[in-house]
């Protein structure tokens, strides 16, 4: 799906759905994420995979603090995986980074939600 320079695959497991952000997620993306969010009947866990991303302003990490505050409320979370030192760069600036819990892969995400 690409909608203003923002790709978005979603692919779904037992107990999380991740998304996979490619390109800019900045104030004329943040809404698709939003929607695709939306998209999720029954709510469940949320991973971010931020690998192919290039680029969040402080409009796109305020959709992220939105997200995690709707999944907060429903006793869900969500992670951020693979994130590049450019995108945790921005995160530090702002003060911000500690905010979120991130995993080096979506592997090790996926491993952490699993029932044990």
């Amino acid at each position: 799906m690409n909608y203003d320079h923002l790709l978005i695959q979603k692919h779904e497991f037992p107990n999380a759905t991740v998304f996979e952000l490619q390109g800019r997620l900045d104030e004329s993306s943040f809404d698709v994420l939003e929607k695709k969010f939306e998209e999720i009947l029954n709510p469940v866990h949320v991973i971010l995979n931020l690998s192919k991303l290039k680029y969040i302003s402080s409009s796109g990490i305020r959709s992220l603090f939105e997200i995690k505050n709707k999944l907060e409320f429903k006793n869900k979370k969500l992670f951020l995986a693979e994130a590049s030192e450019n995108i945790i760069r921005i995160f530090t600036i702002l003060e911000l980074w500690k905010s979120f819990t991130h995993f080096n892969s979506e592997n090790e995400a996926l491993k952490e939600l699993t029932p044990r």
